[in-house]
């Protein structure tokens, strides 16, 4: 959250992507930051069991809202 939000006010469009287990901490964080709503892709916890591939399929159907988020327009 923290770089996403630092790289976003310097100008730069980012995707900040976190596992769901994360929500309420990105939330809180987003807030502190002074970044209330700022726009996180969340995808289902855990991800350090997958292999290559199932890494490959998760980020292969997060890469649409990533495309949104850069473009500006939310998830």
């Amino acid at each position: 959250m923290h770089d996403g939000i630092h790289v976003e006010n310097a100008g730069i469009p980012s995707a900040t992507i976190c596992t769901d287990r994360f929500i309420p901490t990105a939330e809180g964080m987003a807030k502190m930051w002074g970044a209330p709503g700022y726009p996180t892709i969340f995808t289902q916890h855990p991800i350090e069991n997958l292999n290559r591939e199932q890494l490959r399929r998760r980020a292969e159907e997060l890469a649409p809202q990533v495309v949104r988020v850069l473009l500006g327009d939310g998830r």
